[in-house]
């Protein structure tokens, strides 16, 4: 025997004497409806499932194709977002190069007295400055490209090296981050004595704290050339 399938629909006499509370709900996004016709035979019965299945790829068909127009949209978006994010990072990392070229300039010279004091035990006479200067690159589009699936569209190359010059921002800013606290620990021993007379002791840790800031400054400065040729290839 072929299954039987019946719709079961209520009679108005049975709605009078079952009475049933209906609740409202929210359409569902894939709202497909089977025939309520009652199925006699096998034909019957693969008809009423073909169709079912029909409705279900269309409607799923349907949805695919608007997530993947919502997902070309917000790639569209993030590639506008990241091209002005990195000419901004252009203009900071210029500034921050500048302003290591200055911090340079300044370590070299504390150095040059600190050894001399050392080697001398005459007092450096003048106070040491430290200068701490503070621009950071900026990740916020890439973080939130990357955090909302807008790039899951974009081309492998165009990707990897999006990654790359991103990975670089993270890194210069984790140099920056370290410089920043050699400089503040030698700016800290330095402020012991105002006027320069440094003890042999103060003047043993400038050395060495001068000498750790001088490193990570060439780490930066390394890093922001590896820096500069990523964006300059993705800018072209």
């Amino acid at each position: 025997m072929p299954p039987v399938i019946e719709s079961h629909v209520s009679s108005s006499s049975d709605a009078t004497a079952q009475p049933q509370t209906v609740r409202e709900k929210s359409s569902p996004m894939l709202d497909v409806h089977a025939p309520h016709e009652a199925v006699h035979s096998w034909k019957d019965f693969s008809i009423h499932i073909a169709a079912i299945a029909i409705g279900l790829l269309i409607a799923i068909g349907l949805e695919q194709t608007v997530e993947h127009f919502h997902r070309l949209h917000q790639l569209d978006q993030a590639r506008r977002e990241l091209t002005t994010e990195l000419e901004d990072n252009r203009k900071v990392l210029d500034q921050i190069r500048a302003d290591a070229q200055a911090i340079k300039v300044q370590l070299e010279k504390n150095i040059a007295l600190l050894h001399t004091s050392q080697v001398s035990h005459d007092a450096i006479g003048q106070p040491l400055a430290y200068d701490n200067r503070a621009h950071w690159p900026l990740d916020g589009p890439w973080k939130v490209a990357t955090q909302n699936g807008s790039l899951s569209l974009m081309p492998r190359a165009e990707l990897a090296h999006y990654t790359y010059v991103h990975e670089g921002i993270a890194a210069t800013m984790d140099a920056l981050i370290e410089l920043s606290n050699r400089l503040t620990l030698a700016s800290a021993i330095a402020k012991r004595a105002p006027k320069g007379d440094y003890t042999p002791r103060d003047v043993e840790e400038l050395i060495t704290a001068t000498s750790e800031a001088q490193g990570r400054l060439e780490y930066l400065t390394f890093l922001l050339q590896v820096e500069e040729k990523g964006l300059n290839l993705t800018l072209r």
